[in-house]
């Protein structure tokens, strides 16, 4: 009998709204409301909170964490949901601190991502401004967030759906993650016992080779003479040929081809 499919929005959502309730419990001691999770291909954004954007029938009013499914295929597990907890770390502002003027991080903001275990900067690594309109962050590596990912992972949980529509070589590039590309006779999970010893090793390791076969169903893109490249913390764009893999030197982020 063919095992039937478990209907693709039910589980993509779902586990969205799994990973959001997990870090609710650990990091906000369940004191965030609920909300709408949403995915948006916001152009250059990972993602955003929008306070009081919904409503029902019943004249309830609830937040929106939208979240940016372009980025999803070729960052890191972490990142993902550094994302997500950078959002609720806004919503958690406008329920309960002095939220600035839209879009902007202010000194509270920042003091509960640090208490959280991120730590805000205007560059994603040390040094940075703590405050500003764009900001990014990195893992503390002793931080409540660090330990909170990999408890959910090491439950099982896990993004089975990502956006295909990524550059084949960036889903192959990946010799910088001790991962190789699957052979004909290999499937997603002996590859993962292979090359992933602990739950820890998995937050460092783009989503898209955790994904069984992933590979084989990006979509061939039609030949360009050049592409665009945005950073998405700090505006810069840059044109070249395509499939580059470049860094922005003022924050160290990977340009993402658009």
């Amino acid at each position: 009998m063919k095992t039937q499919m478990i209907k693709p929005t039910y589980e993509f959502y779902s586990q969205l709204q799994q990973a959001y309730d997990w870090f609710n419990k650990t990091l906000f001691e369940n004191a965030l409301p609920s909300c709408l999770i949403t995915v948006q291909r916001e152009k250059n954004t990972l993602g955003f909170f929008s306070p009081l954007r919904w409503s029902n029938e019943g004249e309830k009013n609830v937040h929106e964490i939208a979240l940016n499914p372009a980025y999803f295929a070729n960052r890191k597990i972490v990142e993902v949901f550094q994302t997500l907890v950078h959002e609720q770390c806004h919503l958690w502002q406008h329920e309960f601190g002095r939220p600035s003027r839209s879009g902007y991080h202010n000194r509270e903001w920042a003091d509960k991502m640090e208490s959280i275990g991120l730590m805000p900067s205007s560059t994603g690594r040390p040094g940075g401004d703590k405050t500003g309109q764009r900001m990014s962050d990195y893992l503390i590596k002793t931080g409540q967030f660090k330990k909170a990912c990999i408890e959910l992972i090491e439950s099982g949980h896990q993004f089975r759906w990502a956006d295909r529509r990524i550059p084949r070589s960036d889903i192959l590039n990946l010799s910088q993650h001790s991962v190789i590309p699957l052979s004909p006779d290999q499937d997603g999970s002996t590859l993962l016992q292979s090359l992933i010893p602990s739950p820890e090793s998995l937050l460092s390791i783009p989503m898209a080779t955790l994904i069984p076969h992933f590979e084989h169903h990006a979509e061939q893109q039609k030949a360009k003479s050049k592409t665009k490249y945005s950073c998405s913390i700090c505006d810069i764009n840059v044109w070249g040929k395509p499939n580059l893999h470049i860094r922005c030197e003022a924050c160290s982020e990977l340009f993402i081809s658009i």
